[in-house]
């Protein structure tokens, strides 16, 4: 329930950066030679594994706070659940309206524009809590956003901050006569203007970085969920970050923050109990009223049309709740135009009869270390031989 920095996506240019070494005594040159060939390799080894990853589509980079501005919580006048919380944790009853606010510091020696909005909290494809954007759908049973029921005072949605200044900022938040109790739960989103450099970006040189805030809002209304529920909607086939998947979509129906929680997965030919693919997730946290796609991968296997069983298991281990545990077991088919499909879409995997080709880049980066290393060795073959004929 902290504040979560946004995720960000950048673009890559490898630049090089060349050390001219002055001319030194030939036994000071072999010193040298010996080190450089340890950290020659650790650094080559190190930028290989980047590159597969930036190949294999698995690098993520996150911004922290930094730059030439910030951003302060003031604490709502009446006090919170958690006095001391770094996030907004209010306690309200229908029909109720209350007042948050928050101060923006300009570091800087220009006026910035801040853009802030306030977002409804949902569960990620990683299974945890999401304040940093809108999702692209809502659950049908999230009935009140939090984006709808609390607005950036409209003045203050494009926060110009003077040089070296500050400005306070204001959400109102008003909760419909009818909502039922429970949690409602969103983040107040802070991100200042004009930080893409495009001109950069053009030339591919820099990773582009966007620093951005949120700051979560918790609203118990009334008082918490006494019990959790999940329900199994449906199961599907897909692509989570360009791997194929078999998908289970799990539903928290009610107005509560299900944490701890543990999902074990395995799918089976359709009436069959041995073991096809499995997964095993812990320590996710579901939003209220979220839905969550739980992944079991393949791995280099295609999809191949036909009737499956999917047994899962989810645990959750909540200390505002006893231990609950669910357990389903749902037949699908998979059929083979979507399973071509799936396929097609899978970058990371073999295609039929061949390799991925984030192999043949493994191959080809560790012939060249090979062969670098090869040539350092012969370098330093060459100096101690001059070396043992001048003594």
């Amino acid at each position: 329930m902290t504040g979560r920095f946004k995720k960000l996506s950048f673009s890559i240019r490898v630049s090089r950066q060349y050390k001219i070494f002055e001319p030194r005594k030939e036994t000071e040159i072999t010193l040298m030679l010996n080190k450089k060939i340890k950290y020659v390799s650790i650094a080559l080894m190190l930028a290989m594994v980047a590159l597969i990853q930036v190949m294999t589509g698995s690098v993520t980079t996150y911004a922290a706070p930094q730059g030439d501005y910030s951003i302060q919580k003031i604490a709502p006048a009446g006090g919170e659940i958690k006095e001391d919380a770094s996030y907004y944790d209010l306690k309200m009853a229908p029909g109720e309206t209350k007042t948050i606010e928050a101060k923006i510091y300009n570091k800087g020696s220009e006026e910035i524009s801040v853009k802030n909005l306030v977002f409804a909290a949902f569960t990620n494809a990683n299974g945890q809590i999401d304040y940093t954007k809108q999702a692209d759908d809502y659950d049908k049973s999230l009935k009140i956003k939090m984006s709808d029921i609390a607005k950036v005072k409209s003045s203050d949605v494009d926060a110009k901050v003077p040089p070296a200044g500050e400005m306070t900022v204001s959400v109102d938040i008003t909760l419909p006569q009818d909502t039922q109790p429970g949690v409602i739960l969103g983040s107040w989103h802070f991100e200042k203007d004009g930080q893409v450099d495009d001109k950069g970006k053009k030339e591919g040189v820099t990773i582009n970085s966007k620093y951005a805030y949120a700051l979560a809002i918790k609203i118990t209304v009334d008082k918490e969920i006494e019990k959790p529920n999940l329900n199994l909607l449906g199961i599907s086939i897909g692509v989570v970050n360009y791997r194929k998947a078999f998908l289970a979509e799990l539903q928290n129906d009610v107005a509560a923050i299900t944490g701890k929680m543990t999902i074990d997965a395995k799918v089976t030919a359709k009436g069959k109990f041995d073991t096809l693919y499995e997964n095993k997730l812990e320590s996710l946290t579901f939003a209220p009223n979220s839905n969550y796609k739980f992944p079991v991968f393949l791995g280099t296997d295609q999809f191949k049309p036909g009737e499956y069983t999917y047994r899962i298991k989810a645990t959750t281990d909540d200390p505002k709740w006893a231990s609950k545990t669910w357990e389903w077991n749902m037949d699908f088919t998979v059929l083979p135009d979507k399973a071509k499909k799936v396929n097609d879409e899978a970058i990371n995997d073999p295609k039929p009869g061949g390799l991925p080709k984030w192999i043949f880049i493994a191959i080809c980066g560790l012939l060249a270390i090979i062969l670098l290393l090869l040539f350092l060795f012969i370098i330093l073959g060459k100096r101690r031989k001059k070396e043992k004929e001048k003594a």
